[in-house]
């Protein structure tokens, strides 16, 4: 007779034990494994379903980039030049100018002193008669009052600038071939050569 004891349930017992055969006991590890993968499966489908709603919502991106550009519009710079100012000094009109005939004749070597002469003696209001040339030559202005009263020379004269020994004694007669029509006659001299055309001082009118 063997002292040996053999377990009903341990592994190597034959017969109708609770854990013979293939069946697991109810409180193994068979049917919590089931639960797992249910388990799983539904937080798998979870995860799924959060992640294409977002890309079911969300719009197209071409869309959104379109909507979210502005068209932006530059407005072309303007630039404003002022003119520039220029000041233009008018001769002053010397009283009663317009009444007084003025013949003026070259007395020098300079070309077309007695036609600057003119011009200017004109912007002051004088009457001028056509330019001609002296019968000789001075070495300083001289004016002659050849008609009406003296102070009509004393007015070109003043008009010239020139000091009041460049009118000449009414005795005197003038170094020109006629004197018809005028009231003074002017012998240019060379101290109105800035009066002469291209010359560099010639706009620089004398005060009288």
């Amino acid at each position: 007779m063997s002292d040996r004891y053999d377990d009903p349930a341990g592994p190597g017992a034959h017969g109708g034990g609770y854990n013979g055969g293939t069946e697991r006991d109810p409180s193994g590890f068979g049917a919590p494994s089931g639960f797992l993968r249910g388990g799983a499966v539904l937080v798998v489908g979870v995860v799924l379903g959060a992640l294409l709603m977002p890309s079911a919502t969300r719009a197209p991106l071409n869309v959104t980039a379109a909507s979210q550009s502005t068209p932006t519009t530059t407005s072309p710079s303007t630039t404003t030049t002022r003119p520039r100012s220029t000041t233009t000094t008018q001769a002053t009109i010397v009283p009663g100018a317009s009444s007084i005939h003025v013949l003026v004749v070259n007395g020098t070597t300079i070309t077309g002193l007695a036609g600057g002469t003119s011009t200017y003696l004109h912007s002051r209001g004088f009457l001028i008669l056509p330019a001609t040339n002296a019968t000789t030559k001075v070495t300083g202005t001289q004016v002659y009052a050849v008609s009406g009263p003296s102070s009509a020379a004393t007015s070109v004269t003043n008009a010239l600038g020139l000091p009041a020994s460049t009118v000449q004694p009414t005795t005197a007669v003038p170094p020109v071939h006629g004197t018809a029509g005028a009231n003074v006659v002017v012998v240019a001299g060379p101290d109105l050569a800035r009066l002469a055309p291209g010359s560099t001082s010639s706009t620089s009118a004398p005060v009288g």
